[in-house]
């Protein structure tokens, strides 16, 4: 059976040298991004495993070991956490939660390095990646329905990306704050070469493989992209880092927790679905002033701050 995918997919192989000229004259923007993507919680489909996802996009909570801090200016900790996140290969399932209130997760999952193989339909590729050091950023909506590189291909250093999903509506619920340090272009031709020892080997099959693949099986010769690479804690870019909200976590804890809704009028829309809200902004200290915001409801909502978290390895 033939997986059905945008007409961006299908069209970018055509549009490359649309794609050169329409970046040529994009001037990049300093943006603090609203980006909507898939909320709902990925489930168990083989016993007490999630399989590589097939599907449409879903977000996983996950069990990892990694570097937290209990606030932006605190010392870091080191030691097991659990988070919201995408990992769309295997996960076996560790932990039902019983009876969880609101958006609380149902299951808890451990990520786990499976093997890339092609398929009809392809595996789904994991994007945002905060796995491995710096986060990294690199395809998601970055082409409109009609193949050409959105906004999300021209922003500055030190724009902010706010990952997250509405849920019940009217709320905004965030994942994964991404402070752009630097990128990489790279086409679905030539990545092999050109982020070859730039991304974590790993990477390849996780995320860059499967959107190679998903094109040749929509028999797609090519697409164009801006690889993201985020700013770290331990190399932060005026003040402001990558990180995802967390908990420490230990055996025998009975619950999960739900993704802190973010508020923030002007800025992120409550009832925003399906695409991005870009807000410009003029000078970086109005995207820190606001990256602060955020990081204050954050932790007001009795929240960490995931910073550094190892790829996957295999079961």
């Amino acid at each position: 059976m033939r997986t059905t995918r945008p007409r961006a997919l299908l069209l970018c192989a055509f549009l490359l040298p649309a794609f050169s000229a329409a970046a040529a004259k994009a001037a990049d923007s300093l943006c603090f991004v609203q980006f909507h993507h898939p909320g709902d919680e990925h489930e168990p489909d083989a016993g007490a495993m999630r399989t590589w996802n097939r599907g449409p996009h879903r977000r996983k909570f996950m069990e990892a070991r990694a570097v937290h801090l209990a606030a932006p200016d605190a010392r870091p900790s080191e030691g097991q956490v659990v988070f919201w996140g995408e990992w769309e290969p295997p996960s076996p399932l560790i932990k039902r939660f019983e009876r969880p209130e609101g958006d609380e997760p149902r299951f808890l999952y451990r990520p786990i390095l499976g093997k890339f193989q092609k398929a009809d339909p392809p595996y789904q590729n994991t994007d945002p990646f905060v796995f491995g050091g710096a986060f990294l950023y690199g395809n998601c909506k970055e082409n409109t329905k009609k193949g050409l590189p959105t906004e999300m291909q021209a922003l500055k250093r030190g724009s902010v990306i706010l990952f997250g999903s509405n849920r019940n509506g009217s709320q905004f619920v965030l994942d994964t704050v991404f402070v752009v340090e630097d990128w990489t272009p790279y086409t679905t031709a030539d990545y092999l070469e050109t982020l070859k020892g730039k991304v974590p080997p790993e990477y390849f099959d996780i995320t860059l493989n499967p959107i190679a693949h998903d094109l040749a099986v929509n028999k797609t010769a090519g697409c164009a992209y801006r690889l993201y690479r985020g700013a770290t804690w331990e190399r932060p870019l005026h003040g402001m880092f990558s990180y995802f909200p967390c908990k420490p976590w230990k055996d025998g804890d009975a619950r999960g927790f739900a993704r802190p809704v973010i508020t923030l009028p002007g800025i992120v829309d409550d009832r925003l679905r399906g695409w991005q809200r870009m807000n410009p902004q003029e000078k970086i200290g109005d995207v820190e002033r606001l990256w602060k915001e955020v990081a204050r409801q954050v932790a007001a909502q009795g929240l960490s701050f995931g910073v550094k978290t190892g790829v996957p390895g295999p079961r």
